[in-house]
C-alpha cells in the first residue's frame, strides 16, 4: 500500500493538479483502479504466500509429530531395551552370587573333608608306622628267639650225640667182648668135635 500522505500535502498537490489542470476524475479513477488491482494481486500473492507457508507448517508440523513419535517409540523401545538388560544384569549377577556362593560354600566343605583325610592319613601313617616298627622288633625278637633256640638245639643235639656215640662205643666193646666170647665158643666147640676152625 502506498503511504498516506498528511492533509496538507494532499490539498497541496490538488490544488496543484487543479491549478495544472492535468487531473481529471477519469484518470484518478483509473489510477485508483490500478492501485486497487496491484493491491489485490499482492494481497492474492500474500495470501498465496501464507497458504503455502501454512501448509509447508502443516507439513512440518506433521513430520514434527511423526518425528516426535518415531524419537517417543525408540525412547520407549530404548527404555524397555534398558529394563531388559538391566533385569537379565540383575538376574546374572544373583546367579553369579548365588553360583560364587554355592562354590564357596563347596570349596570349604572340600577343605574340611580334605583337613579330615590329611589327618586321617597321618593317623593311618603313624599307626602304620608304629605297627610296622612293632612289627620289626617282634620279627627281631623272633629271629633272636628262633637263633638261641638253634642254638640250644644245636648244643643240645650235640651233647644228645656225644652220649649216644659213647654209649655206642660202649655197646660196640660189649658186642665186640661177646662177639669174641661166642666165636671162641664156637671155636672151642669145633675142635672138640675134632674140627678145624680154620678150615670151616
Amino acid at each position: 500500500m502506498p503511504p498516506k500522505l498528511k492533509g496538507k500535502t494532499q490539498k497541496k498537490k490538488k490544488t496543484k493538479k487543479q491549478k495544472d489542470g492535468s487531473g481529471s476524475i477519469e484518470e484518478q479513477y483509473r489510477r485508483a483502479a490500478l492501485e486497487v488491482d496491484v493491491l489485490q494481486d499482492h494481497l492474492a500473492l500474500r495470501r498465496h504466500v501464507t497458504r503455502r507457508a501454512q501448509e509447508l507448517k502443516e507439513e512440518l508440523q506433521e513430520k514434527l509429530q511423526v518425528l516426535q513419535s518415531d524419537i517417543e517409540g525408540e525412547r520407549d523401545e530404548k527404555q524397555a531395551i534398558y529394563s531388559e538388560m538391566t533385569r537379565k544384569q540383575r538376574n546374572l549377577e544373583l546367579e553369579s552370587s548365588e553360583r560364587i556362593q554355592s562354590l564357596e560354600e563347596e570349596v570349604a566343605e572340600l577343605k574340611l573333608k580334605l583337613a579330615k583325610s590329611q589327618n586321617e592319613l597321618r593317623t593311618f601313617q603313624e599307626e602304620s608306622a608304629r605297627k610296622a616298627a612293632e612289627k620289626e622288633v617282634e620279627i627281631t625278637d623272633l629271629r633272636t628267639e628262633v637263633e638261641n633256640m638253634e642254638k640250644e638245639y644245636e648244643t643240645l643235639l650235640h651233647s644228645c650225640l656225644d652220649q649216644l656215640l659213647s654209649k655206642l662205643n660202649t655197646a660196640d666193646l660189649q658186642w665186640t667182648k661177646q662177639a669174641l666170647s661166642i666165636h671162641q665158643q664156637h671155636k672151642e666147640m669145633l675142635l672138640d668135635c675134632g674140627l678145624n676152625p680154620l678150615d670151616i
